[in-house]
């Protein structure tokens, strides 16, 4: 989903909206800017800020109707947390303006969740799912790298650093991908772990994780986060000192 704001900080509005994607939101300081990107650009929403003066909120969404019938734009309350519809709406078009609205208000949980801060833990519609040593490892590796293909040598000389690399000893590894697949067919979940043809990744479109959440700067998964990552894994170490990092420069 495309989104602009208008006078608002685009972090406001994705720690409310867990469909939005950081990089699928841009921003302007004025309407004229904004009108002139989306005569060029397909837009979705406009989210704008409530305290801009009324008849200029008016005149933008009147001139909006024209340049894109199909784009909401919804005034935001900052205060109150509140959201209003602004855009003129033609009676026709009111049925397809509730239905594009509808995923923006209403957040959909997805039923599988991955845990990262503390333990490596996968949850499926609330549950725990069985999975172990090695083959457990891989999995949380991948989700690191959030649907990024990471090569299988890379996993093998990550998981078994202190153990030397030839074809002769990546069996091991293949033998814990293999469990790997078994855990995931066992538990209706395959489509989760995607194989090239020289590595693998995840499906990130089939969970939601609080680590993603913490790097699209979701509130809750702020606070959730306690300094605690991939807490049994050693390379997590790496990944934990940059989280620690960037929450220094937050506060700073």
């Amino acid at each position: 989903m495309e989104c602009v704001c208008v006078r608002i900080i685009p972090k406001k509005i994705l720690q409310n909206f867990s469909i939005l994607n950081p990089s699928s939101i841009v921003y302007f300081d004025n309407f004229d800017d904004c009108l002139l990107y989306i005569s060029t650009h397909p837009v979705d929403v406009v989210f704008t800020r409530n305290n801009i003066p009324q008849e200029e909120k008016k005149e933008f969404s009147s001139k909006m109707l024209q340049v894109s019938p199909s784009t909401v734009v919804i005034d935001v309350d900052e205060e109150t947390n509140d959201y209003m519809l602004m855009k003129p709406v033609s009676k026709e078009n009111l049925e397809d303006t509730l239905v594009l609205m509808k995923p923006i208000t209403e957040e959909k949980r997805k039923d599988i969740y991955i845990r990262t801060f503390g333990r490596f833990c996968v949850f499926k519609n609330g549950n725990p799912c069985r999975f172990s040593g090695k083959a457990k490892e891989i999995l949380a590796l991948l989700v690191t790298r959030r649907g990024k293909e990471v090569s299988n040598e890379e996993i093998y000389t990550t998981l078994w650093e202190e153990r030397p690399y030839s074809n002769r000893d990546m069996i091991v590894y293949y033998n814990a991908l293999r469990r790997l697949k078994d855990s995931l067919k066992k538990q209706k979940m395959s489509d989760l772990l995607i194989s090239a043809s020289h590595g693998q990744m995840v499906n990130t479109r089939l969970f939601d994780c609080d680590y993603y959440d913490w790097l699209d700067g979701k509130s809750d998964a702020e606070t959730g986060f306690e300094g605690e990552f991939l807490s049994e894994y050693s390379w997590g170490e790496y990944i934990l000192s940059d989280m620690i990092n960037r929450v220094t420069k937050w506060t700073i």
